[in-house]
């Protein structure tokens, strides 16, 4: 006979059995998950904000840009973003552009391995990445060999394409002034000269011919005041006649101060800039047909061992077998880069081609990467 066993009998429906049921375990289970996972979320934020709500987040940003803001000697702060003395406060970023609905940004400091881009930290990047271009530039003519001697029918142009490229960066935002088509040029913080942070701007510009419409629309949007040189022409174009601030001399820029045979007066850059009492260039123009190398290299002959007078170069490069060989092309370049000066744009003159010809001239922009106080480019504003 068998012994009768004590059995607890769980009741269906009973409380017992919904908990013990497998889907409420696991839905308990889940829910412990979620809360300890989202607990743990919070404490990362509480964190950030710890670093990044407070002061404390500022000072942090301004140790960065201490970090990098002695090239050059000087820096004024944040360039990249205006804040408000809440947002500096803080470091939440809440400014926008409304009139075009551009968000300013998100919190200082959160997004990782970001920084706050000031004018020194943008131009120490830049030249980290120059670097990697003249090693490639380098590698390049001991492996191909091409333009030793000169440049040939075929190939002049891409020698700018192949062994210069405009690889540095300008810190500001970059325009086009002037027309679209030959006569215009690009403009590195075209900005500062409007929002006049100095007591004046300078600018030079040499070989004007009848084409002013890029110094016209200088005149119109900037203080600066032109002093033009052009032995080619007897007067400007109608952009610039009769304005007070544009001074036109009919004079010739090159390697030596001189009369040539046809009684045209040359210069030197050197020489016009004491003539008119200045040390500095904020923006020097240059368009005169092949004299550029003997016109720069006097004036680099001028100033070696020093810092160039310009804040920033536009220029007509020419290339042509008659006026200049591979390896004096290069040594001019090579000259420029070892002064600070790097270029930052560049394009192909096209015009040549709409008349059957092969394009042999290239626009480039430079930038100084010396000067100092004088400089306006390599300073936050």
């Amino acid at each position: 006979m068998k012994s009768a066993a004590t059995t607890t009998t769980t009741r269906p429906g009973s409380w017992r059995s919904i908990l013990a049921s497998r889907p409420v375990v696991m839905a308990l289970t889940t829910i412990t998950f979620m809360v300890l996972y989202y607990q743990t979320l919070s404490n990362i934020q509480i964190d950030r904000s710890a670093d990044c709500g407070t002061a404390s987040c500022t000072s942090n940003n301004n140790n960065i840009i201490n970090n990098h803001k002695n090239i050059d000697g000087n820096s004024n702060g944040i360039s990249w973003l205006q804040l408000s003395p809440e947002e500096a406060q803080t470091g939440d970023v809440k400014s926008s552009t409304t009139d075009t609905g551009i968000d300013g940004g998100g919190r200082l400091g959160v997004y990782p391995g970001r920084r706050p881009k000031t004018v020194q930290y943008i131009l120490h990047e830049a030249h980290k990445r120059y670097e990697r271009m003249l090693k490639k530039r380098q590698e390049m003519l001991d492996f191909y060999g091409w333009g030793k001697s000169g440049f040939t029918e075929w190939h002049r142009v891409g020698y700018f394409w192949l062994y210069f490229p405009a690889s540095f960066s300008c810190p500001h935002e970059i325009e086009r002034v002037g027309p679209l088509d030959d006569g215009g040029k690009w403009v590195c913080g075209l900005s500062l000269y409007e929002e006049q942070p100095r007591a004046k701007c300078v600018m030079y510009s040499f070989g004007v011919n009848h084409e002013t419409r890029f110094e016209g629309e200088m005149l119109d949007r900037t203080d600066c005041e032109i002093w033009a040189y052009d032995a080619s022409v007897n007067q400007m174009g109608p952009e610039t006649q009769g304005r007070p601030k544009v001074h036109f001399t009919s004079v010739y820029v090159g390697k030596e101060d001189r009369v040539d045979p046809q009684g045209n007066n040359w210069k030197t850059i050197k020489t016009l800039m004491a003539e008119n009492g200045h040390d500095w260039i904020d923006i020097l123009k240059i368009d005169i047909e092949h004299n550029e190398y003997q016109t720069l290299n006097r004036l680099m002959d001028d100033y070696e061992g020093g810092t160039l007078p310009f804040s920033q170069l536009l220029i007509e490069i020419h290339v042509d077998p008659q006026f200049i060989q591979f390896v004096d092309f290069k040594r001019f370049w090579e000259r420029l880069e070892g002064f600070g000066v790097f270029p930052w744009w560049t394009e192909v003159n096209l015009v040549p081609v709409m008349f059957g010809d092969k394009p042999y001239a290239s626009e480039y922009c430079w930038i100084n990467t010396k000067g100092g106080a004088k400089n306006i480019l390599i300073h936050n504003f």
